[in-house]
């Protein structure tokens, strides 16, 4: 499912923010994004409409299972771009910025490439040591 990359962005950071803080409500999205609460109101409505989260009764957002998937795919595919990034001599916070972007225009193959590619590389350097 291809989502927007603004969709994206929330899902990656409700996921980022239910692993920091174990719940997730709209004013953390907004100051963790740095976007006015109605933007998140607006952004949560859509993913609401589309069956990606849902509300509890106390506010707290929660993922559905196929916005889970999508959640956790982006952020992996962010990960491992930072983390590549950051692997061949970019500064930490340059790598974070790049790879948010990068990671919406790379195509799943590329992904999955890049991903068998650091695992065997980083397989091989360790078995080395």
């Amino acid at each position: 499912m291809n989502k927007s990359r603004s969709a994206e962005d929330y899902m990656k950071n409700i996921l980022i923010l239910y692993k920091r803080n174990g719940a997730v409500r709209s004013v953390d999205i907004a100051d963790e994004m740095g976007v006015t609460r109605p933007s998140v109101c607006n952004a949560m409505k859509k993913l609401r409409d589309e069956n990606l989260i849902y509300f509890s009764d106390k506010g707290l957002i929660f993922f559905t299972d196929v916005g889970k998937a999508i959640a956790e795919k982006a952020y992996r595919k962010h990960a491992l771009l930072t983390k590549a990034l950051v692997g061949i001599g970019v500064n930490r916070s340059t790598a974070v910025k790049e790879a948010c972007s990068i990671e919406h225009v790379i195509s799943d193959e590329t992904y999955e490439c890049l991903d068998d590619f650091f695992r065997t590389h980083l397989s091989a350097r360790t078995s080395n040591e």
